[in-house]
């Protein structure tokens, strides 16, 4: 089982961690210059919780988005336990 909201599919991203030197133009320097570029995992805000869909517990991943939707109450036949 994959760390994956079970309810919207959110799940780890990669994106570039990009890593830059100098003093902004705005604030009176000759610009930024990117010295570096390197990928990164930006993690997924993922909790595990039991949920009961149609009558059956389960232990699952859940975004905090979705975790929010499940407060107000139940979502295509999903609940929290």
């Amino acid at each position: 089982m994959s760390r994956e909201c079970y309810l919207t599919g959110k799940k780890n991203m990669v994106v570039n961690s990009v890593t830059r030197r100098g003093k902004a133009r705005a604030q009176g320097g000759v610009g930024r210059k990117t010295t570096g570029i390197t990928k990164r995992v930006q993690k997924a805000n993922l909790h595990k919780k039991a949920i009961r869909e149609n009558g059956v517990v389960k232990r699952v991943w859940l975004s905090a988005a979705a975790l929010r939707t499940l407060e107000k109450g139940p979502y295509q036949g999903v609940e929290l336990a």
